[in-house]
């Protein structure tokens, strides 16, 4: 496993991020792959994890960035066309990126702990694909706010390159009684963060920033792709 950082500081609770990532312990991680990806995407935010990966195996470039990996499972399970060149996990959790890390084992891949949040001290221009998946959800404050970690993401984009991924939002998309809610009990713990998420916000932070961009709504979950 290669590293461009030691992956061993952690996130303080003072910190905005700290909630949306401190459940991501290694016991977690162990049942993410049957209880998110298994049961909360199929059955409660409606959206099975077939169409997520669905993105990875059409987006994915030479050079991807993986922002907020949680276990690695898309990457795992992606059929390329053609495997990527490099692979770079990029998360504030140390856990995460050991996690994943280890999993993907056979992409070598490189880790990079940052703080999505905050600008990302990697080389600019550097990726061809970069994924967000059911991130933006976990971040605090409203989408306007999130939209920095777009465009932190942005600027590591080669000209034409995408970055793709999904988000769960809590307006103008259906929902059911039971994802109403686990999402009522997920913003009041702090793992989420989406309270005022919904598609016109998501639609302006896209638009603001890239050259194109289009979202698909499947449930409760935005999928999205964006390009410089």
């Amino acid at each position: 496993m290669t590293t461009t950082s030691t992956p061993t500081r952690r996130l303080q609770p003072s910190d905005p991020g700290y909630r949306g990532q401190a459940d991501y312990t290694p016991g977690f991680l162990a049942l993410y792959d049957k209880l998110v990806l298994g049961v909360f995407n199929r059955l409660v935010w409606r959206c099975p994890t077939a169409e997520i990966l669905g993105l990875y195996q059409e987006h994915v470039g030479g050079d991807h960035l993986d922002a907020g990996p949680g276990s690695g499972w898309y990457l795992d399970n992606c059929t390329f066309a053609e495997p990527p060149q490099t692979i770079t996990l990029v998360d504030a959790n140390p856990d995460v990126l050991e996690f994943a890390a280890r999993r993907l084992a056979r992409f070598e891949p490189r880790v990079h702990q940052a703080n999505l949040l905050r600008p990302i001290l990697l080389e600019p221009k550097s990726f061809d694909s970069i994924a967000l998946t059911h991130v933006l959800h976990c971040l605090p404050g409203t989408i306007t706010r999130k939209g920095a970690v777009l465009g932190n993401l942005s600027h590591l984009l080669r000209p034409g390159g995408c970055i793709f991924g999904s988000t769960i939002l809590n307006g103008d998309v259906p929902h059911t009684p039971a994802s109403r809610a686990l999402l009522r009990f997920l913003n009041e713990r702090g793992v989420f963060g989406n309270c005022d998420d919904d598609l016109p916000a998501l639609e302006h932070a896209l638009g603001s920033r890239f050259a194109e961009h289009e979202i698909r709504v499947c449930g409760s979950v935005a999928l999205f792709v964006a390009r410089v």
